[in-house]
């Protein structure tokens, strides 16, 4: 449990007060590799907030095509957004990618605890415009071009912070397929062409050069 003070809804309070605020009215509950959090569709009644492990929120369209939204670590909520929406139907499935331990707090109480502080409220507005900001880039990097320009592009972010350094892929190739919502042969066919066209290098198992 005192690892969800380090959560960003309670950013800047100290761990009495949090506790009290939470008053102990929460749930907790811990999840294997591969178990289902929340399904695509299921309504959403309470904040989920990860305590340890790690998440990935999966998305699955009519014909059965899948794509990897994005993974979700500790200690960031689940769909923070949708809380609060009107539909508030889950756009996404969760699953645990690594065994993990999820606080639930309903939303009845989340807003006492905001009405209780200021703070409270401000993070969590915080997150969900941080979180809007991500998924709005996550789109633009899913939506425009062929598959070759969106790994640049997630190449070049890759490296903003590294300049040329290495960088190495934090996904498998089948994880990374399932983030552009492609097959793993066409991303592997993407892979190859941009290092004969000299515009990545391998370098390790996962990790290349970007050449610009």
């Amino acid at each position: 449990m005192k690892k969800l003070y380090s959560a960003a809804l309670f950013e800047g309070l100290d761990n009495e007060f949090i506790d009290l605020l939470l008053d102990n009215k929460y749930r907790i509950r811990s999840y294997a590799v591969g178990e289902v959090v929340a399904l695509q569709g299921d309504v959403y009644k309470s904040l989920l907030i990860v305590e340890e492990g790690l998440l990935k929120a999966e998305m699955i369209d009519m014909e059965g095509t899948k794509m990897v939204v994005e993974e979700i670590a500790a200690f960031r909520a689940v769909a923070p957004a949708f809380l609060f929406a009107k539909n508030n139907n889950l756009p996404v499935s969760i699953f645990a990618i690594k065994p993990s331990v999820i606080v639930s707090i309903s939303k009845m109480h989340l807003v006492e605890m905001m009405q209780k502080n200021q703070r409270v409220l401000e993070n969590y507005l915080r997150e969900i415009s941080d979180r809007s900001r991500f998924l709005s880039e996550r789109l633009r990097l899913m939506t425009f071009g062929t598959i070759k320009s969106k790994l640049m592009n997630y190449f070049i972010s890759l490296t903003k912070d590294h300049n040329c350094e290495p960088f190495t892929i934090p996904h498998t190739h089948q994880e990374l397929a399932d983030m552009f919502g492609v097959t793993r042969p066409a991303l592997t066919r993407a892979i190859k062409q941009l290092e004969e066209s000299s515009l990545i290098s391998r370098t390790g198992t996962r990790t290349y050069r970007l050449h610009q």
